[in-house]
C-alpha cells in the first residue's frame, strides 16, 4: 500500500478518535456537574413563575420537587414531552413540579420560546432561568444541556439527577424512591 493510502485512511480514523474522545470528556463533564447536586440541599433560590407566582427553595420545603429544566431546539426535550405530560398529570398531590425553561440563558427570541412553550402544553408553572439560577444547578455555559431533571425529597435534598429524556417509569422510580 503506497504512503499516499495510508495517510487517506488514517486520517479519518485519527479525526473520528479525536471527536469522540473530545464528545466523551464533554459529556462527562457535564454529567459530573449534575450529579454534584446529588445528596446536596436544594440550593437557595426565589424565583418568579410565568403567572407571576413566587417560587422559593424554603416555600418548597416538605414537598417532593421535581425540577425539569428544557429548552427551545431541543430534540431530547420534544421526545420526553409527553412522558412530561403524563407525570404531571399522575404524579400526586405532594408532588410539585417546576419546569425550568433555559432559553433566556441561552439568548433565543421571545417568539421561539413562547412557541415552544405553546407545544409542550405543560399544566405546572414554568419559569425562566436566568445565569444566576443557572449557576445554582449546572451553570450557565451549560444551559444548552437539556433535558435535566432534579428529583427533591421533602426535606429538600437533591436525590436524583436525571439527564436526557426520561421515560414515565424512570421518573415515577425516581418519585417513588423519594417518598
Amino acid at each position: 500500500m503506497s504512503r499516499r493510502t495510508w495517510i487517506s485512511l488514517l486520517v479519518p480514523i485519527v479525526l473520528l478518535g479525536g471527536y469522540f474522545g473530545v464528545m466523551t470528556w464533554i459529556r462527562g463533564h457535564v454529567d459530573e456537574l449534575i450529579q454534584h447536586a446529588v445528596d446536596r440541599p436544594l440550593p437557595e433560590f426565589s424565583v418568579s413563575d410565568r403567572e407571576g407566582r413566587e417560587w422559593s427553595t424554603a416555600g418548597l420545603r416538605g414537598r417532593i420537587v421535581v425540577l425539569h429544566f428544557f429548552r427551545s431546539r431541543c430534540h431530547s426535550c420534544d421526545l420526553e414531552t409527553d412522558a412530561v405530560r403524563e407525570l404531571e398529570r399522575d404524579a400526586g398531590d405532594d408532588v410539585q413540579w417546576l419546569h425550568v425553561m433555559t432559553d433566556t440563558v441561552l439568548d433565543f427570541d421571545p417568539a421561539t420560546t413562547r412557541n415552544t412553550i405553546e407545544a409542550k402544553r405543560f399544566s405546572q408553572p414554568i419559569v425562566m432561568a436566568d445565569e444566576a439560577f443557572m449557576d445554582l444547578f449546572h451553570q450557565r455555559n451549560w444551559a444548552q444541556v437539556t433535558p435535566v431533571t432534579y428529583i427533591v425529597d421533602r426535606d429538600g435534598v437533591v436525590r436524583y439527577a436525571l439527564r436526557g429524556a426520561q421515560t414515565v417509569e424512570t421518573v415515577r422510580a425516581a418519585i417513588r424512591a423519594v417518598r
